[in-house]
């Protein structure tokens, strides 16, 4: 695990320094050309008034698009581990949003900063569609690509004969406000990476193959997640594959040990995410002689700690405002209604083995209850962005659902 590590950050460091290699020019003319959007919807806009999940995080957008088209002389190497970004610290305080403007219209006065503790790995795809496309373009092609991959995985639950899976997983996409998450580039990678090794555990399971290198594979995928997120719901990509894993295995002769092999691989990803931010903490320590390992420390701190612009929220409020997103009749009206849809699919779909899998109902009780400790360890960030890290509770959703099909086969079989 230790050797998966290392390759990882060395490879993802290669990837950055490719992509700072990239010209810079086409980036800042589409970057010019997609201002528009950002002073017309500002840095939070809701795309259905009120609805706090439908919030798009233009804010953060805004944050990489300078991350990504910054023109400075130092080198790539310099530039992939500091990553830097053009800014104003003197005057009136700035929004992101207002700061990026502000430079691509030609105000004076701003100068280089650096964020060096994220790897920021999404650059590596950002800068080439930045080279070619504005910000508009973008969003639709990442809309696009979210599209595909979700009716490329409903149609391969399909293929595996998991039909009663589906209003599940629906329900759990339209919690998640869906159509919000090509919307927002901050939002599509952690979706990205938990859809793409969702595919690929529903392929293994299909191909037979299922068994083989788990816990490795769930190192990788928290490893691309501290690649890739700006710190959004990085839980979605633990939750999503290991239900898609407990689904395939709950057949399997290893059925009632389930908890415990969910748990080691929820204890991988969480080695894969935590060791390569470590990685890019070390690295920047040793390359810029700048204590960043310090600098990740106390950002961990600061995310994790109750003090929230000098007051004290506590975790039952932090686990409030996050579940309020979703208190919503629509909402609460998707999930009765996927219930209802998995109640009628489990009377006219039968096992191919015995009905009820005690292994599996465990397992998807552990993963509805993931994201609760999640906000435990990350009250200031889960309080402050909750219109984002809500979407965790997607899992949540998924899970009791995927809780009540077994409860419907321990009734049927009990017939």
């Amino acid at each position: 695990m230790v050797l998966i590590l290392i390759a990882g950050g060395c490879m993802g460091a290669a990837l950055l320094f490719l992509a700072y290699t990239i010209p810079t020019d086409p980036m800042i003319r589409n970057a010019r050309a997609s201002v528009d959007i950002f002073k017309i919807e500002g840095a939070h806009a809701q795309m259905i008034h009120g609805y706090k999940a439908t919030t798009l995080d233009n804010y953060t957008d805004a944050w990489m698009l300078r991350n990504a088209f910054y023109n400075g002389k130092e080198t790539a190497l310099q530039k992939c581990l500091n990553v830097y970004f053009y800014g104003y610290t003197n005057g009136e305080p700035r929004s992101v949003c207002e700061s990026m403007i502000a430079w691509l219209e030609g105000e004076e006065g701003y100068e280089r900063i650096s964020y060096q503790r994220y790897w920021h790995g999404y650059l590596v795809i950002l800068k080439p569609l930045l080279f070619f496309f504005d910000y508009g373009d973008i969003r639709e092609i990442l809309k696009f690509t979210c599209l595909a991959v979700l009716i490329y995985l409903c149609v391969l639950l399909e293929k595996v004969h998991m039909p009663r899976v589906i209003p599940a997983f629906a329900a759990a996409m339209a919690c998640m406000e869906f159509h919000t998450v090509g919307m927002s580039m901050q939002y599509t990678w952690v979706f990205m990476i938990a859809m793409f090794f969702s595919v690929i555990i529903l392929k293994k399971y299909q191909n037979r193959t299922l068994m083989k290198g788990t816990y490795s594979l769930f190192m990788i995928i928290g490893m691309m997640t501290s690649y890739f997120d700006f710190l959004t719901y990085p839980l979605f990509t633990l939750g999503l594959p290991l239900l898609f894993w407990v689904i395939c295995m709950r057949e399997s002769e290893n059925a009632i040990s389930l908890p415990a092999m969910a748990f080691k691989n929820s204890v991988c990803w969480g080695v894969g995410y935590i060791g390569m931010w470590i990685e890019k903490w070390v690295l920047c320590t040793i390359f810029t002689k700048e204590n960043i390992i310090a600098d990740g420390l106390h950002s961990i701190l600061e995310r994790s700690g109750q003090d929230v612009m000098g007051e004290q929220i506590g975790y039952i409020e932090t686990v409030w405002d996050n579940i309020t997103v979703l208190v919503k009749y629509p909402y609460v009206l998707v999930f009765i209604i996927a219930g209802i849809t998995v109640f009628f699919l489990c009377r006219k779909y039968r096992e191919s083995k015995d009905g009820f899998s005690k292994g599996a109902f465990i397992t998807y009780i552990y993963i509805a209850v993931l994201p609760f400790c999640w906000y435990m360890i990350s009250v200031n960030h889960s309080y402050i962005h909750s219109f984002m890290t809500y979407k965790s509770l997607s899992i949540t959703v998924f899970a009791v659902l995927c809780a009540f099909i077994e409860v419907n086969n321990l009734i049927r079989a009990s017939t």
